[in-house]
Formats: structure tokens, sequence, C-alpha cells
């Protein structure tokens, strides 16, 4: 038989045990750095994918704003140069206008139409009397009016100061070409 020293044999087993403690203890320890290291990396990951979808949010929030914004403008610009021109409606709103500053029309005379790329221009001359003040506030009133009327020509001239100006305009009306 073999001898085999017990105390010897304890000794091993001890050394065994804590090398194997050790081993095992290292990997576990190697493998809780590696994950935290990598759960580190994972959150700056998300954190970053966060902050880009927020800013996603805003920058589509702010998309929907403008787009919202932009559908008001063109549905304002589309009353203002709608695809008919129903100049009619637009004279009864001249003759309103002038009705209510007080301006008498000597002369409306349409003038033949103008087609351009998006749109057709309808100039029409208009003369007419009144006190300086009341040509200006027409010429404002029809500048704002809710149909786009540009002047285009204006003379206004008075012989003496207590006779009323008179006023020569050319403004035009514009229709959106048909799509």
């Amino acid at each position: 038989m073999i001898n085999i020293n017990i105390k010897r044999l304890d000794q091993v087993c001890i050394a065994l045990v804590i090398i194997v403690s050790l081993i095992c203890g290292y990997w576990v320890l190697n493998r809780t750095i590696n994950q935290r290291w990598q759960l580190r990396q994972e959150n700056e990951i998300i954190s970053k994918t966060l902050i880009e979808v927020k800013s996603a949010e805003e920058n589509f929030e702010n998309l929907n704003i403008l787009l919202a914004d932009t559908k008001r403008e063109l549905v304002f610009l589309d009353k203002r140069i709608p695809k008919s021109v129903n100049i009619g409606q637009v004279l009864k709103e001249i003759d309103y206008l002038m009705k209510d500053r007080k301006i008498i029309l000597l002369s409306l005379q349409p003038l033949p139409p103008v087609e351009e790329k998006l749109y057709t221009k309808i100039p029409i001359r208009l003369m007419f009397e009144g006190s300086f003040a009341s040509i200006y506030h027409l010429l404002y009133d029809l500048e704002t009016m809710n149909r786009m009327l540009v002047t285009e020509d204006m003379s206004i001239s008075r012989r003496n100061l207590d006779e009323k100006c008179h006023a020569v305009i050319t403004a035009s009306v514009y229709q959106r070409l048909k799509e």
C-alpha cells in the first residue's frame, strides 16, 4: 500500500480548494466587471437614443405646427386668389368700399386679362372722386380686402384746394389657373 500522509493530503486538498476558489472568484469578478461595463455602454446608448427620439419628437411636433400653418396660409391664399375670378363679387365689394368711404365712382373699365404661368391677372381701371383722406383709406381697404387686388398704376389730382380729388387707378384681380 501506498503510504499517504494525511497531513500532506489535507494540505494538497486545501491548496486545490483555494486555487479553484481563486479561479472561480476571478472568473465571477471578471464576468461581473464585463457585465457592468457592457451595461454601462448599453445605458449610454439608450440615453443617446432617448435624446435622439426626444429631439425627433420635437422636430415632428414643429413640422406638424409648420404644416398646420402652411395649410392655413394655403386656405387664406386660396380665398385671396381663387380658381374662379367671380368678378361680379369683386366689383360689389369695391362698390361697397367706395360707398362706405363716400367716394363717387365715375368709371369702371375691365381691361383684357393677362395670363401668366400660375395665374391670370385681370386689370380693372377705376376713375373716382372723393376727399384725399377717403381715397387713401379706400386704397388701404383695397389692398387688405379678402381678394388679392394689387394697385399697379395710380394718379391722384386736384385742380383747386376747394375741390375733391380725382383719382385714376389700375388694379389687378388674380385668378389661379385650373390644374
